[in-house]
């Protein structure tokens, strides 16, 4: 994988590297909006996520015993397309205060991918 703001988005190669980012995944697919509540708000289950992965994943990653903080786990344009594709998985907003937010997130989305 390369290095620098070219570097391309391998998430199969970023999880090989830091496990806790498959497991991220794992956290993203699994969740599902069951209908069961009055309301269900994708930014209420995503900030969590959104925290694990700033510690996983770009420059607040928090680096582990004698690692250096370089390479591709510690590239913005990495955590970026991380965060793209971990927070598409999510289901959307549905009848919660956020919703009015749905187009401008969606527009944030675009251009970052």
């Amino acid at each position: 994988m390369e290095t620098g703001a070219i570097a391309e988005f391998d998430f199969e190669e970023l999880c090989r590297l830091e496990p806790e980012l498959a497991r991220l995944e794992a956290d993203a697919r699994a969740t599902h909006d069951d209908g069961s509540r009055r309301f269900y708000c994708s930014n209420f289950v995503w900030l969590p996520m959104y925290t694990r992965l700033r510690q996983i994943l770009g420059a607040y990653r928090r680096p582990g015993p004698g690692e250096e903080k370089v390479g591709p786990l510690y590239e913005a344009s990495q955590f970026e397309a991380a965060y793209v594709h971990l927070s598409r998985m999510l289901p959307p907003c549905r009848a919660c205060g956020c919703a009015v937010f749905e187009p401008v997130r969606e527009a944030q989305l675009r251009e970052l991918a």
